[in-house]
């Protein structure tokens, strides 16, 4: 059984995945913990502090799950595919978080300052290889920013369809998307 810590920031995800920032309480998050609600108190000052630091936690976990077996000595395809393939895998394994961080983002927590520091924290080796790939010709010319989202943040659209079952993908369609994210990036 996860921690109490964790189990907390699960609860509260999955809480405002389902209902939004405003239609959750501290005593709601508590009952979904299974936690008395001073026990959140133990761990964070108030509800904007819980719901920073689970946004945090959940690009770092993002952030490692989609940097996962990428190895940077192989080829630039290689390591393109096991990017696509983690973040896919992760965007469908974790629903919540998804939802979550389309909620973060269109909160007034949301300070863009913050998000971008986070993001270099993060992501910065992916940020990395869009711009290794820019410099040496390879993909087109614009900014890392721009290509890992042709290539891997327009899945977090099409995993929010698959999951509410307006698209099914099967094995052969996943390799299509494969194939067009990485040809939308290449420099022609």
């Amino acid at each position: 059984m996860p921690d109490k810590r964790e189990r907390i920031l699960s609860s509260a995800e999955a809480l405002i995945a389902r209902r939004g920032f405003h239609g959750i309480s501290m005593q709601q998050v508590a009952k979904q913990a299974n936690v008395a609600t001073g026990t959140i108190y133990r761990y964070f000052a108030d509800k904007e502090t819980l719901l920073r630091c689970l946004h945090e936690e959940r690009l770092r976990g993002a952030s490692a799950a989609i940097l996962q077996n990428v190895d940077a000595t192989e080829p630039n395809y290689v390591q393109f595919r096991q990017l696509w393939l983690n973040t896919m895998h992760y965007l469908r394994s974790s629903p919540d978080s998804l939802c979550y961080r389309v909620q973060y983002e269109a909160s007034p927590l949301f300070n863009r300052e913050d998000e971008r520091k986070m993001d270099e924290r993060y992501f910065k080796p992916v940020y990395e290889f869009f711009e290794c790939g820019r410099v040496n010709g390879l993909f087109r010319d614009m900014p890392a920013e721009l290509l890992g989202f042709l290539a891997l943040e327009n899945l977090m659209l099409l995993t929010q369809k698959c999951t509410k079952g307006c698209i099914e993908l099967d094995d052969a369609l996943y390799e299509q998307l494969l194939d067009a994210s990485w040809n939308a990036i290449l420099k022609r």
